[in-house]
């Protein structure tokens, strides 16, 4: 689902929708505390901003949907047949993929600041896997 962090932007693909999202979210943490929050309330949701347009990843108890706010009339995207369990094992996986680069996204250059949002990073991973 996410993939190719470099230069503030990344990849996002849910079978044929594609997004690019930009550093202006903190993609790795947003989408890790949506998936958080869905364990804990039954509902999350994370925007990503393109710069110019966006979307949101909705999940809920009966499904999983992409809001696209890209022209003048918002479209809705229906995954609900989408495992949101499966969804966050793909997630989960592609951000320990390159932990490295998800560690440079959204941050200054500072090592320390890489540093810190890696390990911020990697506990989101570690508390999801315990839900």
């Amino acid at each position: 689902m996410l993939n190719n962090p470099k230069h503030g932007w990344c990849d996002f693909k849910l079978n044929d929708f594609t997004g690019t999202p930009s550093y202006l979210t903190d993609v790795p943490i947003e989408v890790l505390n949506a998936f958080i929050s869905f364990h804990e309330n039954g509902y999350g949701m994370v925007c990503f901003d393109e710069e110019g347009k966006e979307f949101s990843l909705v999940l809920t108890l009966y499904g999983v949907y992409i809001i696209e706010e890209r022209e003048e009339t918002p479209l809705l995207h229906n995954f609900s047949w989408s495992s949101v369990k499966d969804l966050e094992k793909e997630v989960i996986s592609d951000i320990e993929q390159d932990i490295d680069a998800w560690g440079l996204f959204a941050t200054s250059d500072s090592e320390e600041d890489i540093r810190e949002h890696k390990e911020e990073i990697l506990r989101k991973i570690n508390l999801l896997k315990n839900k």
